[in-house]
């Protein structure tokens, strides 16, 4: 019984900061970073954005508001992700009509 328990946590530890996409958002490195002049950010990753509880934009895209508070400091974090190449937790506000970013995450522990 211990073995199994055991093996469920080295399971779930693995798995925690796995690079993915889930509904809550993706963990990943970004792979793709464009501002239009609306005020918007669109931020793309390496994984499917589908899978996220949201509708992403052209199916690929989650959308930074730059018309919202601290959208600065949360730009500046997804630069400094995508210049250094670190993963980063893309947290989205579920159901949103266009896969927009609640908030990110950076931790040296993925």
């Amino acid at each position: 019984m211990l073995k199994k328990v055991w093996l469920f946590f080295l399971f779930f530890s693995a798995t925690l900061h796995a690079d993915e996409c889930n509904t809550w958002g993706c963990m990943s490195t970004i792979e793709e970073l464009f501002t239009t002049t609306t005020g918007y950010v669109y931020v793309g990753t390496p994984f499917d954005e589908t899978k996220a509880n949201c509708q992403a934009d052209s199916g690929v895209y989650f959308v930074l508001n730059m018309k919202n508070p601290n959208a600065r400091e949360v730009y500046s974090s997804l630069l400094a992700a995508y210049m250094s190449d670190k993963k980063i937790q893309l947290r989205i506000i579920e159901g949103s009509p266009i896969c927009e970013i609640s908030y990110v995450r950076l931790s040296k522990q993925y």
